[in-house]
């Protein structure tokens, strides 16, 4: 990765912490354990189960009102065969947030954080294995119950320079039943609180992650490619003041992982767009399938001191 694009990413670096106004908390730890079913291989009967784990720690260090600054750290683990009736692998994540939120004004805040990342199979630490990236956001307040988000995710990937645009909300109505959170085209959720303990909701999560590969001798190096699409339904049950939320969540994945040789590269990624794509890629497409997935949250209320 040449230094122009890393100093490319990391100019436009930050990850989103909605904790303003409207939204009035935020998730200090969130952990998911799931797996997608038997997801399949293109001219193959072979299968695979994709597991699924992640963890993710926020930490924000309030300097005043205007001024806060994020820490914290994220972990991601999927297991499966990249090939049909291959050895199962582990692929490893670690990523660090390190950045701040600012409030410009009544309306305005921003909110800008550094995610340098190692992304390799057992975290190995041979060859490209470290990236970096980030997400900027900027978020007006347009009244108490609605917020709009406009901002851009950047990362240096396997593939070369990833980028996406994004545009969100939030919105809590007047009852607080339903709530919509969106940062398109990365995530969003809708979901209706039938009390201060049940919600239901449909969530949709888009990913884009690379993983170099496990070295080996007289061998080209090689990275995988994830590209995975979520969507579906959940339950959601609150306890102790909705300070832990327990969600249990079923959908389809898309689930794909694509090998490719190391320096076999895209000129730009945009979104869910590849420009001048013309690798050669080294594993069967995967097909997608149902998947299942439970999780926890530990969130912090901060108007909890008034009720």
């Amino acid at each position: 990765m040449s230094m122009i694009n890393r100093i490319v990413i990391i100019l436009i670096s930050l990850v989103s912490l909605q904790t303003i106004h409207a939204q009035d908390y935020i998730d200090l730890v969130k952990i998911n354990y799931g797996s997608i079913l038997d997801a399949g291989f293109e001219n193959s009967d072979a299968q695979t189960n994709v597991f699924l784990f992640d963890v993710g720690v926020t930490y924000p260090i309030k300097i005043n009102d205007n001024f806060a600054i994020i820490t914290g750290v994220d972990y991601v683990q999927h297991g499966l065969d990249l090939v049909p009736n291959g050895e199962t692998i582990t692929l490893n994540n670690i990523t660090l947030k390190a950045g701040v939120n600012i409030k410009h004004n009544d309306k305005w805040s921003g909110t800008y954080v550094f995610l340098p990342k190692i992304a390799s199979q057992e975290l190995h630490t041979d060859g490209d294995h470290l990236f970096f990236g980030g997400l900027a956001l900027l978020k007006y307040q347009k009244t108490d119950r609605m917020q709009y988000r406009f901002g851009a995710y950047a990362s240096s990937e396997g593939f070369g320079t990833f980028v996406t645009p994004i545009l969100g909300l939030y919105y809590l109505s007047e009852g607080e039943k339903w709530e919509i959170s969106a940062s398109l085209p990365i995530n969003a959720d809708v979901n209706h609180r039938f009390n201060d303990a049940i919600a239901v909701g449909m969530g949709f999560q888009a990913f884009v992650r690379t993983f170099s590969l496990e070295r080996q001798d007289n061998l080209p190096e090689l990275y995988t490619q994830m590209s995975n699409i979520e969507i579906g339904p959940y339950v959601q049950h609150s306890f102790m003041d909705q300070s832990i939320l327990v969600r249990l969540q079923a959908g389809y994945s898309t689930a794909s992982y694509e090998v490719f040789e190391e320096g076999d590269t895209l000129p730009v990624r945009v979104s869910a767009f590849e420009f001048g794509d013309d690798r050669n890629l080294l594993n069967p497409e995967m097909t997608g399938n149902l998947f299942v997935r439970i999780g926890a949250t530990y969130r912090f209320q901060f108007g909890s001191e008034k009720k």
